[in-house]
């Protein structure tokens, strides 16, 4: 699903020893495409192992634009995974909407809210408090405070680095 072989390449800057990281390759040419590709195919490994009481979660998350297509994206198709992303309607960019709301994959579905991004998030906090809920389904986090994903993201730049001083 990248655009490049590479997936984070860098790229010298003519007459420079300036190295520019690109992060622009995912099916949403946004650098959380990245961790969340990855995180996808985790979670759906991961899963695989489980017990069959066990081995499905609900992503629930919310977005002002482009965390949700990069976890629709990442989780569209996954075995054992549902994901519901709640935007705010006529809040995001067409693009950023057309990219969530186009996917046709049966495991994910889009949610417009009346209101803010913060009161989308406000929703998903609230159920991730709700003890019951969050064990009844399972739930699970795409957003930055994912450790998985901070770990996916920390990784490129660190490959980035070496690559770098490998070609000097």
């Amino acid at each position: 699903n990248f655009r490049s072989a590479e997936v984070t390449p860098t790229v010298a800057l003519k007459k420079s020893k300036v190295h520019l990281l690109e992060l622009f390759h995912g099916p949403n040419f946004a650098f959380k495409d990245i961790a969340l590709q990855f995180l996808g195919n985790l979670f759906e490994q991961l899963l695989s192992k489980k017990p069959k009481d066990q081995n499905k979660i609900t992503i629930l998350g919310a977005t002002s634009g482009d965390t949700g297509s990069s976890a629709i994206y990442g989780m569209a198709g996954k075995s054992n995974i549902e994901c519901f992303i709640l935007f705010p309607e006529g809040r995001v960019s067409q693009i950023q909407e057309k990219q969530m709301t186009t996917v046709l994959d049966q495991n994910v579905h889009c949610v417009a809210i009346k209101g803010s991004f913060d009161d989308a998030q406000d929703i998903v906090k609230a159920s991730f408090r709700n003890e019951p809920f969050r064990s009844k389904y399972r739930l699970a986090a795409v957003n930055s405070i994912n450790w998985a994903r901070i770990q996916a993201q920390i990784t490129y730049y660190f490959y980035s680095y070496f690559q770098v001083m490998k070609s000097n």
